[in-house]
């Protein structure tokens, strides 16, 4: 076995571990989540959340607020008693006449799973809204439907 005498002692360890922690440190500074959220984008998806009719009878339970270094999304969630097809024809109705387009509706996997969670996505100029159906999620989720809208 190596003394840490050879070495300089407990003092070259030292040394040693703090070069590793400091290296490790810069180097997770680069890649941070962004914890501040750019204004600005927030400001417009609150514009377009402003806009943007809930379906009638939707109880709002959650809410929050993220970003990354391009884009911005506001993201709520709903109790409702409506059917996935009453809300899908609400919002292709209300948002098509807004001028939103339906890009993309599909069913949602959880962990391979197919439980009946469905997804629309609605684009307009450089935004997304994404309505998704908890399904048979729903107790696990605390919700039945999710909104969010994405700044560009």
């Amino acid at each position: 076995m190596m003394s840490l005498h050879k070495w300089g002692g407990m003092a070259f360890v030292l040394k040693i571990f703090l070069a590793v922690f400091l290296v490790g440190a810069v180097t997770c500074g680069c890649t941070v989540t962004r914890t501040e959220v750019d204004a600005s984008k927030l400001k417009e998806v609150e514009g377009v959340w402003a806009a943007l009719p809930v379906y009638p009878g939707m109880v709002e339970v959650d809410s929050s607020v993220s970003s990354d270094d391009d884009r911005v999304w506001v993201e709520k969630n709903y109790k409702s008693d409506a059917s996935f097809s009453e809300v899908r024809r609400f919002y292709t109705e209300t948002l098509a006449r807004a001028g939103w387009r339906l890009t993309d509706e599909r069913e949602v996997k959880d962990r391979g799973r197919f439980r009946g969670e469905r997804l629309l996505e609605f684009r307009k100029d450089d935004f997304e809204i994404d309505v998704q159906y908890a399904g048979g999620r729903k107790a696990d989720l605390g919700w039945d439907y999710s909104i969010d809208i994405t700044s560009p």
